[in-house]
């Protein structure tokens, strides 16, 4: 029987028969997947001004991202790179909405095409992404120490654990 599940980092829903391993939209894993009827909508907090400075950090680094994923992806003639990479520019633009709806951001649906943000080769298209989701791991650790809100904790643990997926499948691919 298909059920209703919700993200509680994103918000979104999805159908399933049962619990996937991760959330379709925004990558987070299992457990912040609940049943549709168990989902409480979170609340947007105030919020410090350090966790502003660092979600407004990470908003940018989500939106950068995905231009650049974007990029490989539409450079590439290797279906695997293509589809990785499709994949994964559309959860980095949901990670900034998931953000932007705590600093009042909203990020374009569309992701602009921007030639110059990548290259052709696959090797360095690996390796570029290695380098910005290791240096993206980094920051947000250090912003989960750093923010006194509980759904800016949850959030920054999200992006990790989402992030570490995205790097290990780029080494994977190296």
């Amino acid at each position: 029987m298909v059920m209703v599940f919700r993200c509680t980092i994103c918000g979104e829903a999805s159908l399933a028969e049962k619990k996937s391993t991760h959330c379709p939209f925004c990558g987070a894993h299992r457990q912040w997947l609940v049943e549709a009827d168990d989902y409480i909508e979170p609340v947007v907090p105030e919020l410090s001004e350090v966790s502003r400075k660092n979600l407004e950090f990470t908003y940018d680094l989500e939106i950068k991202a995905s231009k650049i994923y974007q990029c490989i992806r539409k450079k590439t003639g290797d279906q695997f790179i293509l589809a990785m990479f499709k994949a994964i520019a559309k959860v980095e633009l949901e990670h900034a909405e998931v953000v932007g709806k705590l600093i009042g951001k909203e990020p374009d649906c569309e992701i602009a095409f921007i030639e110059k943000l990548c290259t052709q080769d696959r090797d360095e298209s690996l390796h570029k992404t290695e380098k910005l989701e290791g240096d993206a791991i980094k920051h947000y650790k250090k912003f989960l120490g750093e923010a006194t809100e509980s759904r800016v904790r949850d959030i920054f643990q999200a992006l990790i654990e989402v992030e570490n997926d995205h790097l290990e499948l780029v080494r994977k691919n190296l």
